[in-house]
């Protein structure tokens, strides 16, 4: 393929040439991706028995319960921001309503 001849059907072949380079990348990597479910989780060759735990025993508002916590932190040190020039640190959360 020289530079000074190239054609139009040039261009396609070379076109085609590398999408399909890109797609079989693509699928390589997907592969990879795939092979990483069975790999085992813990690297230090021990394997640790999780416990399941009942659905009626686990509390379900606590996930919800610190997520609140969290918002209310993130909230407060904006509002709190806007005063004060320096860092703000949230010490203490207490519920008022």
């Amino acid at each position: 393929m020289d530079i000074n001849n190239f054609q139009f059907s040039d261009g396609i072949t070379m076109s085609i040439f590398a999408m399909l380079v890109v797609f079989l990348i693509l699928v390589l990597l997907q592969m990879i991706i795939y092979a990483f479910k069975f790999l085992p989780q813990d690297l230090n060759g021990k394997n640790k028995a999780v416990a399941a735990v009942p659905a009626a025993a686990a509390p379900v508002h606590q996930d919800n319960d610190e997520e609140e916590r969290m918002v209310a932190m993130l909230t407060a040190s904006a509002l709190a921001k806007e005063e004060y020039q320096g860092n703000v640190k949230i010490k203490s959360i207490k519920r008022i309503g």
